[in-house]
């Protein structure tokens, strides 16, 4: 437990103001830090999913991440708005094909199996990871509004934590994929992002599109449950394969996707919900 809060605290004290350094101080070329990294962690964690899934590295987990390069040049205006789309779909199509003739090695007894596992190791991460970099590159985005989604993120993850400390001795269980997450962590993380998306943009109001009560609300709301399902999901991956971490990319942390599974299931999310906003 004591390593666990170690590592939260090393997480707060050193890896939000690394990414946040990475937003404020490289914003040129639509956040070429901050984009990197992210390609980076999405190319690890796309091959720490495919060994989830299949037990070892295939081909397809290498091609996967290229949809998060074809849609940060989308962003510099580089190719056709509709290319990373069309990227998309080409690849899952053609993971599909490959079972027309995979799936006679076994008279297409698990082609639904492999298919649906294929199809997973597209979207995630990174299909919902190409989200996020869309979101640097969107209307209405600048520093401020970056390092609030990143901000809302990890006060999510630490209040679940603090919360469930305190007040979650006798609560604990609600998911049996993760025992140890208890009810006053939800509630808590749930309260206290949307408290936070609230005084975030009070204190930069000037810096960030202009925002209704309501709006910082769902704003929040949203973060937390995304947020909180995404690290949820990703301990149900890791139950199905029987592994405790997805990999050893950080020391005391695990692989990239014990790292993103909050960034991975939410950005999708908050690129939507911001862009209804402001009408983009």
């Amino acid at each position: 437990m004591e390593q666990n809060l170690k590592d939260r605290l090393l997480t707060v004290f050193i890896g939000v103001p690394a990414v946040i350094s990475l937003v404020l101080f490289i914003p040129q070329y639509n956040y070429i830090g901050f984009s990197l990294l992210l390609f980076v962690m999405c190319f690890l964690g796309s091959m720490e999913m495919s060994r989830l899934l299949f037990g070892k590295v295939v081909v397809l987990s290498y091609i996967a991440p290229l949809l998060v390069l074809i849609q940060y040049l989308e962003g510099l205006n580089k190719i056709n708005p509709l290319l990373p789309d069309l990227a998309f779909v080409l690849l899952l199509i053609s993971s599909f094909a490959i079972e027309i003739k995979n799936g006679e090695k076994d008279d297409f007894k698990d082609s639904l199996v492999r298919a649906s596992k294929n199809a997973l190791l597209i979207i995630y991460p990174s299909f919902f990871s190409t989200f996020f970099i869309s979101l640097l590159a969107s209307k209405g985005v600048n520093n401020y509004v970056i390092a609030y989604y990143v901000l809302l993120n990890f006060t999510n993850d630490i209040s679940a934590y603090v919360w469930g400390r305190l007040f979650g001795k006798n609560n604990k269980g609600v998911f049996k994929v993760s025992p140890k997450k208890s009810v006053a962590g939800f509630v808590g993380s749930f309260i206290t992002s949307i408290l936070m998306s609230i005084a975030y943009y009070k204190l930069f109001e000037s810096h960030i599109p202009s925002f209704t009560i309501l709006n910082l609300i769902i704003i929040g709301a949203a973060i937390s449950i995304s947020a909180n399902t995404g690290d949820l999901l990703e301990s149900v991956f890791k139950r199905s394969a029987n592994v405790k971490d997805s990999g050893h990319v950080i020391p005391g942390r695990g692989g990239a996707l014990d790292c993103l599974d909050s960034l991975i299931a939410s950005s999708p999310v908050f690129f939507i919900i911001f862009s209804i906003i402001i009408g983009a």
